[in-house]
């Protein structure tokens, strides 16, 4: 986890909520506590399994977190390489199933992830953070928006294809834009989730707040495939493919990760908590999912 400026962020906690699937529960008397971190908890509802920070930060301590977040990406050059493998390699679960049409990536950042898909798409782009927009603009001709998904400006039924690439576990309200991505995207569309941290996996359930992916004020939302497709409407989608990205990926080393988890099991095991570092990347720790609009 990279360092958190905790103090910095505790005023814009909100209240509790309830449980974005059950929405019963605000109390948390049906969840129980799935990690701590300082004055950040995860609550993991028992009737559902979805985990969330609660509290967590406000729609208006998000938009403070991510202004600027162009700028420290941009800062970061060996990540934007490693990303750009990853774009090609999330890229190839869309071009199974779809490789034409409208397509809008929801926290498009500055576009990167467009640039991978097929030019036969005509992109659309939309993010919070102005600076991602406007770097957008300046580098590719494809439409940009800084406007929030729910509060967008496109029609009903546009959208052949709507992606949601490591945005999903960032927002406070994803019930809403999932239910306005289903408002916008046509019949037999399809909505594509990748670069999502997977709670369901061995190490995030092994480390918990040591895991690699957790970060209470980016990661509010944990999800797993189920919780996933349930907060979607099972209803409204049918799962088309889903994946769990590590091997070939530019973050996979087999050996090394194997040896780090054994070591650290040990470590567990000794009650030794605090030589453990975060985890190491590892197969199932993200997911790929793509669901079809019935």
């Amino acid at each position: 986890m990279q360092s958190v400026p905790f103090e910095e962020y505790k005023k814009y906690l909100g209240r509790p909520r309830a449980c974005l699937i059950c929405n019963t529960d605000s109390e948390g008397t049906k969840r129980e506590v799935w990690a701590v971190d300082r004055y950040f908890k995860a609550l993991k509802c028992q009737e559902c399994g979805l985990i969330t920070i609660d509290p967590g930060l406000t729609e208006e301590g998000l938009q403070k977190y991510y202004q600027d977040n162009m700028g420290r990406r941009l800062d970061q050059k060996k990540k934007l390489e490693d990303r750009k493998l990853q774009y090609q390699l999330d890229n190839q679960m869309i071009e199974k199933h779809i490789n034409k049409g409208k397509v809008l990536d929801v926290g498009c950042g500055g576009g990167f992830f467009l640039s991978a898909l097929s030019e036969d798409f005509n992109k659309y782009g939309i993010d919070i953070d102005e600076v991602s927009i406007n770097y957008g603009k300046e580098n590719y001709s494809y439409t940009f928006k800084a406007e929030l998904i729910g509060e967008d400006s496109f029609s009903s039924n546009f959208f052949d294809l709507i992606i949601f690439r490591g945005v999903i576990e960032h927002m406070y309200d994803p019930q809403k834009a999932l239910f306005r991505a289903t408002e916008l995207l046509k019949k037999g569309g399809f909505l594509y989730f990748c670069a999502t941290p997977n709670v369901d996996s061995f190490c995030a359930e092994l480390y918990r707040e040591k895991w690699n992916l957790w970060h209470p004020i980016q990661h509010i939302n944990h999800f797993s495939v189920k919780t996933l497709h349930n907060l979607c409407g099972k209803e409204n989608y049918d799962i088309v493919d889903e994946d769990y990205p590590y091997l070939g990926t530019p973050y996979e080393s087999q050996f090394d990760d194997y040896l780090k988890i054994k070591e650290d099991i040990k470590l567990m095991l000794n009650e030794d908590m605090d030589n453990i570092n975060v985890s190491p990347p590892f197969w199932g720790n993200m997911l790929s999912l793509l669901l079809q609009k019935k």
